[in-house]
């Protein structure tokens, strides 16, 4: 085959056009060639489905800067049916986990009703029918926590097992379609972005959403519905003593959203400063030979320290979200047990409840106040996963305007025979368009 390349042709290709690109640009090139029986195959003027990929490939690439978190449900949207029945069962599992903690309070608070009687009955000195007293209702009670404690070793194993087999499912196929997506896209794309940084998200962002998919969501389920379960025994139980105790439950919320906003917006920051800086070692470490040679050590230590400085910036603020979020969460849960404590008592001296009520209230709103709090750092780690999903799965979502895995669509010419000649063609890097 021979090739022949006009002078007009050596002439333009001198020259470079702003916004063009090597893999979707060159619609312009006019192709032409002759067949087996001679006649010329008609030139291709246009590529126009190119030509739209790469428009809103630019688009796209223009906005990762500002990408915004993974909405919730998003995050399972590579989950096949195994992972939502896994995920269904893991919340099955960890609501009856949260309702466990609150009902054994309940025991606990009665068992405590039979110790304080046991007492009044020793004091009036019917010994022998206190003591009947005392092993019949503990027996009774304690064989309620043993039955309790195989309850509960069910449930857990299910919230752990169940949502952490999904987790690892998605996970890997995450990092499968990651991986393929890097593999479908343009030689000018790579122009544009470090490989370091790509390795750096395959582990450490997939992981960052695998951990949001895997048991962390069990647990802030369990967390809820153990705080909302406590709070319905609590209205059966004293419903003025309860009602007294949620005017503090706004600002609890308000803190808690506070910190779920605030975090999947700081971690996705700072992982992007994160991917850099991994993509600037990875780039420095393997060409360490010509670093050496050309004397760029302290350059090099400059650009590292420059991107991971932001990064630890972002870090330190998001420490500082975190820790003020969770200690407001605190301060007021403790406010909560104040005034449930001043009304207990007061209600107590006027004889409306029985101790062992005033105890159950106090117990079961304690409880639940401490598995809210606890579900502050579930919740920060989903908005962490959310937060990083953004940019694996804008990778994922990215169309190639040149695929060369699709072997499916596209011209296929059989057999050519005689002289190709390119014309008009115009060439510029992507990240150089000047």
């Amino acid at each position: 085959m021979e090739k022949k390349t006009s002078p007009a042709s050596l002439a333009s290709s001198g020259h470079s056009r702003r916004g063009s690109s090597m893999s979707a640009k060159s619609e312009r090139t006019q192709t032409s060639a002759v067949g087996t029986g001679g006649d010329p195959i008609d030139p291709i003027d246009k590529l126009e489905e190119p030509d739209l990929l790469d428009e809103h490939n630019t688009k796209a690439d223009k906005a990762d800067d500002d990408l915004k978190p993974v909405p919730v449900l998003k995050l399972f949207r590579f989950a096949t049916k195994l992972d939502v029945f896994l995920n269904l069962a893991g919340t099955f599992f960890s609501c009856a986990s949260g309702v466990v903690t609150p009902v054994m309070i309940i025991v606990f608070s009665s068992l405590m009703g039979v110790i304080i009687e046991f007492q009044s009955r020793v004091a009036a000195s019917d010994l022998e029918s206190a003591n009947q007293y005392l092993d019949e209702r503990s027996r009774h009670f304690c064989l309620l926590f043993f039955i309790l404690g195989i309850v509960m070793w069910v449930v857990s194993f299910g919230v752990n097992a169940c949502w952490a087999i999904s987790a690892e499912n998605q996970g890997l196929r995450i990092r499968k379609l990651y991986y393929k997506s890097i593999m479908r896209q343009d030689i000018g794309w790579f122009d544009t972005i470090k490989t370091g940084e790509l390795t750096t998200r395959i582990t450490n962002d997939v992981n960052l959403v695998q951990e949001g998919l895997g048991e962390k969501f069990g647990f802030v389920f369990m967390n809820v519905v153990a705080f909302i379960t406590a709070f319905i025994i609590a209205f059966v139980k004293g419903w003025k003593l309860t009602f007294i105790c949620l005017c503090v439950i706004p600002c609890i919320a308000a803190a808690g959203g506070y910190l779920g906003v605030t975090i999947s917006r700081l971690i996705a920051y700072a992982q992007d400063k994160t991917a850099a800086s991994g993509a600037i070692a990875d780039e420095v470490l393997s060409g360490i030979r010509t670093v050496m040679a050309f004397n760029g050590q302290a350059r090099e230590i400059a650009r590292y320290d420059e991107m991971i400085e932001d990064s630890y910036k972002y870090g330190r603020k998001t420490g500082f979200v975190l820790g003020g979020s969770i200690g407001c969460i605190q301060f007021f849960i403790f406010v909560l047990y104040c005034v449930g404590f001043n009304f207990g008592s007061w209600r107590l001296r006027e004889g409306e409840y029985e101790p062992q009520e005033v105890l159950n209230v106090i117990l079961v709103l304690l409880v639940g106040g401490f598995m809210l709090s606890g579900a502050a750092p579930n919740v920060s780690a989903i908005s962490t996963a959310q937060g990083s999903a953004a940019k694996v799965f804008s990778i994922i979502d990215r169309q190639s305007p040149i695929d060369p895995l699709d072997t499916e669509t596209g011209t296929k010419i059989e057999k050519v025979r005689g002289e190709i000649s390119f014309r008009n063609i115009h060439f510029s890097y992507p990240s150089r368009p000047d």
